[in-house]
C-alpha cells in the first residue's frame, strides 16, 4: 500500500502559494499534508493558511521560528521601537492576532518544534530546523557535513526531514560509502519565500513524499509550481498589509530583506511604528 504525503513548510503568510501548493498535490495524489512550521507572517495570509491547512487533513504542525517569535513577544522578550525590523514584526504580529482566534492561538503555542512519525516501517524525524532550535543556519546547504551528521547523535530515526532555509536539498548524515548507514536528510523547501521567479512569476515548493509499506520511501519528488503573484500582491494591498513596499519587491524581483535600514525607508514607517507601540502595549496589558 502506498502513501501520499505532501510535506511543506514556511509558508510565512503567502495564502495564494499555499493554495497553489495543494491544488498541485492534490492532483498528484496526496491525501494527507505535514507542515513543518513558520506558517507565521511576512504575507497577509497567515491566519487563512493556518485554517486551510486545517481543512485538508494536515495531521501534523510545528512550531517554525517565527510563531516561536510570537510567544518570544508575549513573554518579554526585548523590543526596540527605533529597530525597523522589530516595528514590522510586531506590525504583522497584531494583524495575525486580530484574526486568530483565542483558541487558535492556544494551539499554534501548543506546536512542538519537532516530531516523530512511524509510518512504511520507518521512522521519520520531522523538525523546523534542528531537533533541539528551530532557527539559525547550522543546516545551510553549505554547512559542514558534521553539521548534517549530528542531526543523529541524540535521536533514533531512519531519516531526517526540515525546512527553515528555504531551499530544497537532499543530504545524508555519512560521507562515506555506507549504505546501510546513512540517513537520509530532506528540506522541504518553502511555500511562501523560494525567491525563485519564472517566466510566470514566483514558485512555491514543497516535498510531495511516497511511502510504500513494503519498500519504505519509493520517491522524494522536490515539487516547484508556479502561482498567481498579481494575485498575492492585489491581496496585499486591499488589506493594506503593514510594509506592504517590501513585500511587492519581495514577491517581483525574489529579493526579500528584513534589514532595518531598507523597512525604515519605507514612507509610512511613523505610522508604522506608532502602531506597533499601541499593540505592544495592548499585548501586555498597559
Amino acid at each position: 500500500m502506498q502513501q501520499k504525503i505532501g510535506v511543506l513548510a514556511d509558508v510565512h503568510g503567502n495564502l495564494t502559494a499555499l493554495k497553489s501548493v495543494i491544488a498541485d498535490a492534490k492532483a498528484n495524489g496526496v491525501t494527507e499534508f505535514w507542515s513543518l512550521g513558520d506558517i507565521a507572517t511576512y504575507g497577509p495570509g497567515t491566519v487563512a493558511s493556518y485554517r486551510l491547512l486545517k481543512q485538508e487533513n494536515t495531521t501534523i504542525f510545528l512550531q517554525g521560528n517565527w510563531e516561536s517569535s510570537y510567544f518570544e513577544v508575549e513573554t518579554g522578550t526585548d523590543v526596540n521601537f527605533n529597530d525597523a525590523s522589530d516595528v514590522a514584526f510586531l506590525d504583522w504580529m497584531a494583524q495575525d492576532y486580530s484574526d486568530f482566534t483565542n483558541e487558535e492561538i492556544a494551539a499554534i503555542r501548543r506546536f512542538p518544534m519537532k516530531y516523530q512519525v512511524q509510518r512504511a516501517g520507518l521512522t521519520i524525524e520531522l523538525m523546523h530546523n534542528q531537533p533541539n532550535k528551530n532557527y539559525g543556519s547550522d543546516l545551510s546547504p553549505d554547512a559542514p557535513q558534521a553539521n548534517f551528521n549530528n542531526i543523529f547523535q541524540d535521536i533514533d530515526a531512519d531519516m531526517a526531514i526540515y525546512a527553515h532555509i528555504h531551499a530544497q536539498i537532499m543530504r545524508s548524515d555519512n560521507i562515506t560509502y555506507e549504505p546501510y548507514r546513512m540517513h537520509r536528510i530532506l528540506n522541504t523547501g518553502t511555500v511562501g519565500q523560494s525567491y525563485q521567479l519564472t517566466k510566470t512569476g514566483m514558485v512555491a515548493q514543497y516535498l510531495l513524499l511516497t511511502l510504500d509499506d513494503d519498500i519504505g520511501v519509493t520517491s522524494a519528488d522536490f515539487r516547484r509550481v508556479n502561482y498567481d503573484t498579481a494575485q498575492e500582491i492585489a491581496f496585499a494591498r486591499q488589506v493594506d498589509w503593514p510594509f506592504y513596499e517590501a513585500y511587492v519587491r519581495m514577491l517581483e524581483t525574489g529579493q526579500f530583506t528584513r534589514d532595518a535600514d531598507s523597512l525604515a525607508a519605507d514612507k509610512r514607517f511613523p505610522e508604522y511604528q506608532a502602531q506597533a507601540k499601541i499593540f505592544y502595549q495592548q499585548l501586555k496589558g498597559e
